[in-house]
């Protein structure tokens, strides 16, 4: 953030204006469905040991809320990838890898 804030004064400086294109894919992980990424991943040309390491990480999760001492029943989780986890963009690019460009008018 300082370089960025330290670019645009630089530029703002000798420039009338400065356009900034900030992209955050934060949430795009959570739409990453572990069973379409699975079908993607099947397509690849991965050892099968990493194949099945993958598919065991993404198995059997559930959630569950407390809140003051109520507990709501365990629902299983079948998208979203774990934020700070080194698999989430990779994750996100093998299921989105396969998306083509839609032209609105």
């Amino acid at each position: 953030m300082i370089v960025l804030l330290n670019t645009l004064t630089n530029l703002l400086s000798s420039e009338p204006y400065v356009t900034v294109i900030s992209l955050d894919f934060s949430k795009a992980f959570d739409t990453v469905r572990h069973s379409s990424l699975l079908h993607e991943l099947a397509h690849l040309d991965l050892p099968y040991h990493i194949y099945n390491w993958l598919s065991d990480f993404f198995y059997n999760h559930s959630h569950c809320t407390l809140f003051y001492d109520q507990q709501s029943s365990l629902i299983d989780i079948t998208a979203s990838i774990v934020q700070g986890s080194t698999i989430g963009p990779a994750a996100y690019v093998v299921t989105a890898g396969d998306l083509a460009a839609a032209v609105c008018f």
